[in-house]
């Protein structure tokens, strides 16, 4: 395994500014909300300067254009997305940046059933999901949710506004995500996106289920 950046005497002299952006509705869950204080004082702790920003609204686009516009304003060398229904360790922001990888981040589980993982390689194929495992190295993929992931700002200058855009698939006749259509972008623009599987391991997509009859504890009793 190669020497990561938390193992060098730089990371002593320069440690990067880093804002954590959150696209929130009303509310959020309290798992989450209990992982991001934890991340929070986990990261400060090593000694990181870190700013959160939420965002409260409804069109989703707009939430992250505000938000990257907001860390970029901050003056912050690294952004880490994370949605308002994920759960993580605290040393999540601490383990991506020992990668250093301008795009990395962790892939999940969707909220749906038949579920998959939100990590593609290949885009023109919804079978190519990357199954969550333990594994040493990082994944490289085509693209992956924007639920926890770590971006260096500077990526950003090589794209023009919006950054964000939801995308008409003509084959499915229906919209792609602006999680999928940025990863289009940047990958265009020469930029690889990578995923740690490892830490994926530990990371849980909180959804709501519907506790019923049908349950097989209850059919076993029956």
């Amino acid at each position: 395994m190669k020497k990561g950046f938390l193992d060098t005497t730089e990371w002593s002299l320069t440690r990067p500014k880093v804002a954590i952006l959150v696209p929130v509705r009303d509310t959020v869950h309290s798992h989450f909300s209990f992982a991001l204080t934890q991340l929070v004082k986990t990261s400060t702790q090593a000694g990181l300067d870190v700013d959160v920003f939420f965002d409260a609204s409804t069109i989703l686009i707009n939430q992250r254009e505000g938000l990257i516009k907001k860390a970029i304003a901050s003056g912050a060398d690294k952004v880490l997305w994370l949605d308002s229904d994920m759960y993580f360790p605290s040393t999540t922001l601490l383990r991506l940046l020992n990668h250093e990888e301008d795009i990395v981040g962790c892939t999940y589980m969707k909220r749906s059933f038949p579920t998959k993982g939100v990590a593609f390689k290949d885009l023109s194929d919804w079978e190519s999901w990357v199954p969550i495992k333990h594994q040493s190295e990082l994944e490289e993929v085509e693209a992956v949710g924007l639920g926890c992931i770590l971006m260096d700002t500077k990526i950003f200058s090589d794209l023009t506004m919006p950054y964000f855009e939801y995308h008409y698939q003509e084959k499915t006749k229906d919209w792609g995500g602006e999680d999928f259509q940025l990863f289009r972008k940047l990958r265009k623009a020469g930029h690889r996106v990578f995923i740690d599987l490892n830490l994926s391991m530990h990371v849980a997509h909180i959804g709501m289920f519907a506790f019923t009859e049908k349950l097989e504890e209850n059919k076993k009793k029956r």
